[in-house]
């Protein structure tokens, strides 16, 4: 059954700018290198379907993002941790529950995924920068929708009809239909040249994206669904990660002592 995340990340402490900052400039100079994931397993909403139909192509489909279960590297070692993707492939499969798949961010979402021969990149159409910018702005206000919207039928509906317009943006030639009006409301609205309009209420939304493809398969025939996702960490920050909790909290603690007000923001 999916359940929304109640983890609500809302608390920005500007005493705590430094931290963040140390920590992105240290990431930052990390070489660049392809992450492995290992996909352990997947929940999803099942409650809203969708009609994908186009030249070659007819789907009935489950219609909403997914919720990992994953860890680093290529196998379940290690903490596993959990992280919301939006399936950006209508030509490929992936199931629910037990996966045990190996996937990387090796490559950039930069076409419709559509190959069918067993030799990678033998085909797909090529994505617009203005498609690309689109799919990654959904992405990550369907993140913020997930993690802090209330658990209600109209936060549902948003979030099938997310998924339903990434798919939009990226198939232009295919009808992506959901299972109720307020579902194709929303599919509209967000995969409209007026879209931006529509992404409000939970926090600023950006346009970079994690792309991940399973490794060795991606461009094949027998490769599973291809996701974009809002943020992974590439392996070896997440000691750094936690690092910076610990220091953020030392801080923190520090700050309490002192009688000088700290300001939030919600």
């Amino acid at each position: 059954m999916f359940r929304f995340d109640p983890t609500r990340i809302a608390v920005a402490v500007k005493r705590l700018a430094p931290v963040a900052a140390f920590a992105a400039c240290v990431a930052g100079a990390a070489p660049a290198a392809a992450a492995q994931y290992f996909l352990a397993s997947s929940t999803m909403n099942t409650s809203r379907t969708g009609q994908i139909s186009g030249p070659g192509y007819s789907a009935h489909v489950y219609m909403a993002p997914m919720r990992f279960t994953a860890y680093e590297g290529t196998s379940a070692t290690g903490p596993s941790f959990n992280f919301v993707g939006f399936c950006v492939d209508i030509f490929h499969g992936i199931g629910l529950g037990t996966l045990n798949l190996k996937y990387d961010d090796a490559y950039d979402l930069t076409t419709d995924s559509k190959y069918k021969t067993s030799t990678p990149f033998q085909g797909g159409t090529a994505l617009s920068g203005g498609q690309r910018i689109q799919v990654a702005r959904l992405v990550n206000y369907g993140t913020l929708v997930y993690n802090n919207a209330p658990n209600t039928t109209d936060t549902v509906n948003r979030l099938s009809a997310l998924q339903g317009a990434i798919w939009k943006v990226i198939n232009p030639g295919y009808t992506v239909t959901g299972s109720n009006a307020a579902v194709n409301g929303y599919i509209a609205a967000y995969s409209g040249s007026n879209y931006l309009a529509s992404l409000t209420d939970y926090g600023p939304v950006h346009s970079g994206i994690t792309f991940i493809s399973e490794t060795g398969k991606y461009g094949t025939s027998s490769a599973h669904q291809a996701f974009a996702l809002a943020a992974v960490p590439e392996p070896g920050t997440w000691t750094l990660m936690i690092g910076g909790f610990a220091l953020a909290g030392a801080m923190l603690r520090q700050a309490r002592r002192r009688p000088a007000p700290v300001r939030i923001r919600a």
